[in-house]
């Protein structure tokens, strides 16, 4: 008995699985909002803070969200020893 697979993606042997990347391509970006969270303002004022890219900064602090002008911002702040306050979910 032959199975006719042809044109379909499947991530595991479930039915309940099948054709998982098929929907999760088809979710918006809107609700990726930009956000500084605490962990990025501690990070920019570390040692290496101001040599760090953005795909370095938001593995390490963790934050998908944030962005080039953020930080920009965070590096100019740390250099100037300025306050910043956490953004966005993060807010207290």
């Amino acid at each position: 008995m032959a199975l006719d697979t042809e044109g379909k993606q499947y991530t595991n042997e479930h039915s309940k699985f099948n054709q998982v990347d098929k929907y999760k391509a088809k979710k918006a970006d809107v609700m990726k909002v930009a956000d500084i969270s605490q962990k990025d303002i501690y990070l920019s004022k570390s040692k290496g803070g101001s040599k760090l890219d953005l795909e370095t900064a938001k593995m390490l602090s963790g934050n998908p969200t944030l962005t080039q002008e953020e930080l920009t911002q965070l590096k100019k702040a740390a250099k100037a020893n300025e306050e910043v306050e956490p953004t966005g979910k993060f807010k207290k």
